[in-house]
């Protein structure tokens, strides 16, 4: 029996209203250079910046499965722009093992520049880390759109583990440009139009759209709980401005939440009292 090869997505019949797709990707295999990576988002119209921002730190996730022959290496501080590394010798004694403090390794994190003070360890990471720079992978691939599409556009997981989720049609030209991407890196994007106006559909679409919404506010709340004296003015900010964003969301999708729309009010409103109700306590610890 012949089959025909049908492109992808299939094209919804025309005067489809569409409520937007749910899309899954892969880059099973993949392997690029960075600047093939960085190339494959400037065609696509997307922010090459992305990998740039992803190569050092991650990139040296990789270098320490290289470098971790009878050392154990873990992250020990961060700040902005650095990643402290210990790396602990391990060697077996009889019937036990012990462990040793080697060095120090502390990672630029927008340069990618590698420091320690033994000269030949810190030779052996900086080489390391410089070819698992230039080479990436599927997964940085992967961290690549899903960093793009926080910063664009809503994805809405249909299943708990993720990997598969819905995004509203308004996202629609923004997926043409992630598919050009994955297309160029060779990884692919499969796209299932959702029509407006099947019972099943309607319904599915409105439970993902409010399971993903009430998932943010629950994090504001929670991040909020946390807040505490030694809390940052900034750190407020941002909280509030997520917020902001969750309730303008909770707007601009309406039409996706039916009778849910009630719930997600209180919700957001209920984050807002409690965000200011601890700016207002904080303000009151004596310093």
């Amino acid at each position: 029996m012949t089959t025909a090869t049908l492109p992808l997505p299939v094209p919804a019949p025309a005067g489809t209203r569409l409520l937007g797709e749910v899309l899954a990707w892969a880059c099973p295999g993949a392997a690029v250079t960075h600047a093939a990576l960085v190339r494959a988002l400037e065609d696509a119209d997307l922010d090459p910046g992305v990998a740039r921002e992803l190569a050092p730190r991650h990139a040296f996730t990789r270098a320490c499965k290289r470098l971790s022959d009878q050392r154990i290496i873990r992250p020990v501080a961060e700040d902005a722009t650095t990643v402290k590394f210990q790396f602990t010798q391990e060697s077996r004694e009889g019937d036990h093992f012990e462990y040793t403090v080697e060095t120090m390794l502390t990672l630029d994190k927008q340069t990618g520049a590698v420091t320690c003070a033994p000269p030949g360890l810190a030779t052996l990471a900086q080489e390391e880390l410089d070819r698992c720079i230039a080479a990436r992978t599927g997964g940085d691939v992967t961290r690549v759109v899903q960093k793009l599409f926080e910063r664009q556009a809503d994805l809405f997981p249909i299943r708990p583990q993720g990997g598969c989720y819905f995004c509203p049609a308004v996202h629609a030209g923004f997926v043409d440009r992630i598919q050009i991407l994955l297309d160029r890196v060779g990884g692919r994007l499969l796209r299932f139009p959702v029509p407006a106006g099947t019972p099943e559909g309607d319904r599915s679409v409105t439970r993902a759209v409010a399971d993903g919404l009430a998932a943010v506010v629950a994090e504001h709340r929670a991040a909020v709980e946390s807040f505490g004296a030694d809390t940052r003015d900034d750190t407020l900010r941002r909280a509030a401005e997520k917020i902001r964003v969750t309730k303008f969301k909770v707007r601009a999708y309406a039409e996706y939440l039916s009778g849910e729309r009630d719930r997600l009010d209180r919700a957001v409103a209920a984050a807002e009292a409690e965000l200011r109700a601890k700016v207002e306590a904080l303000a009151a610890v004596p310093a």
